[in-house]
């Protein structure tokens, strides 16, 4: 079974409309499926989980059916405190492996085992008062000052006028086609928002594609016209760049600039974060400081970091950068007051602390489409914290 054969299947179990042939047809994949088959069946389900937000057979029926297919155990990896930390595998091993199999697979495995050996003391309140994942929610602000709330918008065209079209696909991207104009014409700029909760693709007027995080604007002109391609970029994104030798692409945020001409990048420029950080996975990219013009080169699988005009670089992971974009919250060595900043975004949630968290570090990996009450259990079997969930209010309580 190709690829979208299995992607049909995955989208009528979603809706609901699996027929007793095509349920029969799954079980024969599953019995048949090699781990890296598994896996594919995974990553293929955590794209369906944004197209179908509201999936009546939920992630964890799936988990029991490919569990159930597996004829050995499976092992579980947890959060680790920064003095208990393992070894960590390299690179792309740890995202496809560990994210994608073991966590997608066993933290459901872990929790549904575990739930039953764990007092219900500090946990019921995470089971009564709940936040479901974020999705694909955004606001796109028109040259003339309109408003289009993307996520209520109907898929199809929703803008077509004097050479450009705005359409909303159907598996909720924004795509930008332009008609080429002229050097002389004005410039007239869109500008893209994403809410606490909410994420976004946007494919650009030159091809580029752009993935928006929670909380997160990108201000971009029609049509690129003029010797180069520019856009403004508030929070955080990630960015596969059409490559244009004649017109290189800028990316202007917080305290910094970044050129290319083509290649893959994340940009994280969130104002309650420590200065911005730019990943590079693909290509070359020049980051030049907005205070003093200081530039650095970066080769993929380095980060720069740019705190006032200071700029480290160093060799990363680069596809940790891109997780959240990937459907994860891949925390490596992270402090507890930054990865609950990433929940509070993605969730729509307000942090606040009850005694003191100290300084040690997690390392680990959850899905994004997972209630809120299940990335918390993970963290709080770290033993470093526990936690009280009233309405929108996370309370972070040291152990």
């Amino acid at each position: 079974m190709n690829r979208k054969e299995t992607k049909e299947l995955l989208e009528q179990l979603a809706s609901g409309k699996l027929s007793a042939e095509q349920d029969a047809a799954f079980q024969e994949l599953l019995q048949q499926a090699d781990k890296k088959e598994y896996l594919s069946v995974l990553e293929l389900w955590e794209e369906i989980l944004i197209q179908y937000p509201g999936a009546e057979i939920p992630d964890g029926a799936l988990i029991q059916r490919i569990e159930r297919s597996l004829d050995k155990e499976i092992p579980v990896i947890r959060m680790y405190k920064k003095e208990e930390k393992r070894a960590k595998p390299s690179g792309k091993t740890y995202l496809a492996i560990a994210a994608s199999l073991f966590l997608l697979v066993s933290v459901g495995l872990f929790f549904y085992n575990h739930q039953k050996q764990q007092p219900e003391t500090k946990l019921a309140s995470l089971e009564l008062n709940d936040a479901a994942p974020g999705g694909n929610r955004a606001i796109l602000m028109l040259a003339d000052g309109k408003i289009i709330n993307l996520d209520s918008a109907k898929t199809g065209t929703l803008i077509s006028q004097s050479g450009l079209r705005i359409i909303k696909s159907k598996d909720g991207q924004l795509i930008y086609n332009a008609s080429p104009v002229s050097q002389d014409s004005p410039v007239t700029y869109n500008t893209i928002s994403t809410p606490r909760g909410g994420q976004y693709r946007i494919n650009l007027p030159d091809g580029s594609a752009v993935w928006l995080n929670a909380v997160s604007t990108l201000k971009f002109p029609v049509s690129f016209t003029g010797k180069e391609r520019k856009v403004e970029l508030s929070g955080e994104a990630y960015f596969e760049i059409t490559k244009d030798t004649g017109k290189p692409f800028l990316v202007q945020s917080k305290q910094q600039t970044v050129e290319v001409l083509g290649t893959h990048f994340n940009i994280n420029s969130y104002d309650d974060e420590q200065g911005v950080r730019t990943t590079l996975l693909e290509g070359r990219v020049k980051v030049i400081s907005s205070s003093n013009q200081r530039q650095v080169i970066l080769k993929p699988g380095q980060q720069s970091q740019l705190e006032g005009s200071t700029f480290l670089v160093k060799e990363v992971d680069a596809e940790e950068s891109m997780a959240w974009k990937n459907g994860f919250f891949v925390f490596n060595a992270e402090s507890i007051p930054s990865a609950m900043r990433k929940i509070a975004r993605w969730y729509d949630m307000e942090i606040v602390y009850e005694g003191n968290v100290g300084d040690q570090d997690l390392t680990g990996s959850v899905s994004r489409f997972q209630n809120v009450s299940e990335v918390l259990k993970m963290l709080k079997l770290t033993g470093i914290v526990h936690f009280k969930v009233e309405g929108r209010r996370i309370t972070v309580i040291a152990n």
